[in-house]
């Protein structure tokens, strides 16, 4: 059965009220509302919004969908204890279903909750598999205590086909995230504990009903992307709702993550950490070969061997960090993004951040790449040397963003303060060329190359002032020994190849273009425009060839027909005139 709308209640059986607390976040909100208004599980649910007083829009979001959900609207924040409490009042589904606003739930997770939950009448509360939406690795597939007595989701990291997390099987609790609890024992229990404000809520209801021998399972076919702790304010009574926590479980609160590591085939090494390593692999070893195979300059063999240590422990931070780098050196952006993220969960310091704002430079997300600069500044681990260099990546993005001014406000007081800071220095000096100021984009180049004589990038940026000069040939000299130190710079090639032909140096040029190439063989304008250059130069074979790789995939090319009925003619002529025998 799909969807039951609010004036449908009384003659539809409903098996489940799904209970969603919010506070602004409105798109989360939208995305939340909308999947499920989608829904077509055979159990039939009804849709509860609690708006907490949200701010934002949610509340005039709802209205347009009053018809078919049920909006409760107590004009304050009641937090997750009271909100939930509140729906399940009016609530009239067997089953009620706490859900985050932030929370997207796939085909098939409802059916599969109800139906663990109706296996077994003993069976109080039904917990889901949380996934994380980037990299859709697991957030939560259980909640345990660690060895030190504190709480953990279980195999966070961890992928999501890995078969630790696809276990049907009891827990002492499951997260509240989406959480489903038969509605006369939610009633029964007296629901949440109002004591508590955002915080340990689930783990206390989770933990009362196991006590009085009732279970609770994690039911891994239910499958929800969770966004994580979006709402403002969310730990502000952290420390209190801790408090509130260990005082009523005091003495009854005993480790079992070694149970769940033993029963999957991990064996727990590190009782601080809770670290995971699987039985029998000697994972310094791994380690140390895949450093030397890296110093051996065999970095496909030390991805391979990285990828083994991930396989067998994934949440290895060292294996983590060493492939998201070779992945970024090779050019695999996003992979080394997925990766990242997984080591800011783990590791949460500021290089790891810094890193993740480079990344996001690179792939021109220039908003992600200023949110993480901004992060790694925040953390105690950023120190003078990582604040800088967030500073600049926060002012490079600014100025790809096309805001040149603050741009340039950011980078004059980074160079107040280091006047010899090189990425700086270049920065400014593209700022300058920007504005067309010629002399002070030289000035800033020339800075730069005092401190580093073979930066490309201060280079080329003072080949381009050059040439904004009008000082054609010292440009085109500056830009190849720019290309010589960076052959990838496409750009760059593009600049100076007008001044290379009209300087007659078409060698030079077929020199760029084929390194170049090589790195990048599909390139179809630089095999276009090597395609042309060896035409000119007579090298009619190479010509045809280069040609010929653009017109397999792209035989419509601006310029290629042109250069294909060149070509013909010039091979026609060829064969019509035989060169003279020699002498």
């Amino acid at each position: 059965m799909p969807l039951i709308r609010p004036l449908e209640r009384e003659s539809r059986a409903v098996d489940c009220s799904i209970i969603i607390p919010a506070f602004n976040c409105l798109r989360f909100t939208q995305a939340c509302v909308e999947t499920l208004l989608r829904d077509r599980s055979r159990a039939g649910f009804e849709i509860i919004v609690v708006d907490n007083g949200s701010s934002d829009g949610t509340a005039e979001f709802l209205a347009t969908r009053a018809g078919y959900i049920t909006i409760l609207s107590p004009g304050v924040n009641l937090g997750f204890a009271k909100a939930n409490n509140l729906a399940a009042r009016s609530a009239v589904g067997r089953h009620l279903v706490m859900l985050n606003n932030d929370a997207v739930p796939e085909p098939g997770w409802l059916d599969a909750m109800a139906g663990t939950a109706n296996s077994d009448d003993n069976i109080a509360v039904v917990g889901a598999k949380l996934l994380y939406p980037l990299d859709r690795t697991v957030q939560h597939a259980g909640v345990v205590v660690t060895n030190d007595l504190k709480l953990k989701h279980i195999y966070e990291g961890l992928p999501e086909n890995h078969p630790a997390v696809n276990k049907q099987r009891d827990f002492r609790s499951v997260t509240g995230a989406c959480m489903l609890v038969k509605s006369d024992i939610y009633r029964c229990f007296g629901g949440l504990d109002e004591g508590f404000v955002n915080g340990f809520e689930d783990v206390d209801f989770c933990w009362r009903v196991n006590e009085a021998g009732l279970r609770v399972v994690y039911e891994p076919a239910a499958v929800v992307l969770h966004h994580a702790e979006r709402t403002s304010g969310r730990h502000d009574h952290e420390t209190a709702n801790a408090t509130r926590l260990t005082r009523r479980w005091r003495g009854k609160l005993t480790p079992d993550i070694d149970r769940y590591l033993t029963m999957d085939g991990f064996v727990n090494n590190n009782t601080e950490t809770d670290e995971k390593v699987p039985e029998g692999e000697e994972m310094i070893e791994l380690l140390d070969s895949a450093r030397e195979i890296l110093k051996e300059g065999r970095t496909g063999d030390a991805l391979e061997l990285y990828e083994k240590i991930s396989h067998n422990d994934p949440n290895n931070a060292t294996a983590l960090s060493y492939r998201a780098d070779l992945h970024d050196r090779r050019g695999e952006l996003e992979k080394a993004t997925t990766l990242l993220v997984r080591l800011l969960r783990l590791r949460g310091d500021a290089e790891v951040c810094l890193k993740l704002a480079q990344n996001a430079l690179k792939r021109r997300q220039y908003d992600n790449a200023r949110k993480y600069a901004l992060e790694a500044m925040k953390l105690p681990t950023c120190i003078n040397g990582f604040i800088r260099e967030a500073r600049v990546i926060f002012a490079d993005a600014t100025y790809k963003s096309g805001d040149v001014d603050a741009a340039v406000e950011i980078y004059d007081e980074i160079l107040t303060t280091a006047p010899d800071h090189v990425r700086a220095l270049t920065g400014r000096g593209t700022t300058a060329l920007t504005k067309k100021d010629h002399a002070k984009a030289i000035q800033c180049f020339d800075l730069a190359l005092a401190v580093n004589p073979h930066h490309a990038r201060a280079i080329l940026g003072k080949g381009l002032a050059y040439m904004g000069q009008g000082r054609r040939r010292e440009a085109a000299n500056l830009i190849l020994e720019a290309l010589q130190i960076e052959s990838d710079n496409g750009w760059a090639i593009a600049t100076v190849l007008p001044v290379l032909s009209e300087s007659g140096k078409l060698d030079q040029a077929d020199i760029v273009l084929k390194r170049y190439i090589e790195r990048y063989p599909d390139d179809h304008p630089m095999l276009l425009a090597r395609s042309g250059v060896n035409f000119a130069l007579g090298r009619i074979e190479i010509s045809r060839q280069l040609l010929d790789r653009v017109m397999e995939t792209h035989p419509d090319y601006p310029g290629a027909k042109d250069l294909d009925m060149e070509l013909k003619r010039t091979s026609e002529i060829r064969v019509r005139v035989p060169e003279p025998a020699m002498a």
